[in-house]
């Protein structure tokens, strides 16, 4: 049997990652765990920054008419999808990262970019120490949703889940006892190392993509749902 990859992401992220599933020639399944919401947030003076960090698309989508005063700073973007995010929305993404927020960090000279606006989620990851000043402000936030009928059909079949964050895993595993859902069935591919260890045992398989990018964790997850 051929297996999907269920996507329970937001709706806008899952649908980007629904195309590009089927261009990696497999059988995508979106229905959201998670809806996006604004929050109401402080915007502080733009003179006290020198870039403005972004660690999700949804921090532009979501953050409201604020953000537009920012739109000066050069933006250090995590993902080609936050990149393409920023772009449309008139910023000017001056570094893309290829890995996490930490990895970005970590690229850039510590004398340059000294005073960080970052615009993020209400629940994120902590970064690491580094050299730079950075400013934190929590713009929307991610409220989980029951396990929709897509999913739960899905779940009782068994095919390969796509985890995004360790959030996202404890309202899985949550979902599913509630429900008397089976994991045995289920496989699970996750964006890191940290969100595989949050999904815990009882899986089919639990794998975690070399990278963390969409591409990488496709390809892990067509490995799966191949016969």
């Amino acid at each position: 049997m051929t297996l999907s990859v269920l996507i329970l992401r937001p709706i806008e992220a899952g649908q980007e990652t629904a195309r590009r599933a089927k261009n990696f020639g497999l059988n995508p399944i979106v229905d959201p765990l998670f809806v996006i919401e604004t929050m109401a947030w402080t915007a502080p003076p733009p003179s006290n920054f020198d870039a403005l960090m972004l660690t999700s698309a949804n921090a532009v989508l979501y953050a409201g008419p604020a953000i537009g005063q920012y739109q000066h700073l050069p933006v250090l973007a995590v993902g080609e999808a936050t990149a393409l995010a920023a772009r449309n929305a008139g910023f000017n993404v001056a570094v893309t990262g290829k890995g996490g927020a930490d990895e970005l960090l970590q690229s850039l000279p510590v004398d340059r970019y000294p005073n960080i606006l970052r615009l993020t989620g209400k629940d994120h990851i902590k970064l690491a120490a580094s050299g730079h000043r950075i400013r934190l402000c929590r713009v929307y936030r991610s409220r989980a949703m029951p396990l929709g009928e897509k999913s739960q059909a899905a779940l009782r079949q068994g095919h390969v889940i796509l985890l995004y964050s360790a959030r996202a895993a404890k309202i899985l595993i949550e979902e599913m006892d509630r429900l008397g859902l089976d994991r045995s069935i289920n496989h699970i591919v996750t964006l890191s190392p940290h969100i595989a260890q949050a999904a815990g045992i009882g899986w089919k398989s639990v794998q975690a993509a070399e990278r963390p990018t969409d591409d990488a964790l496709l390809s892990l997850a067509g490995r799966l749902c191949l016969p």
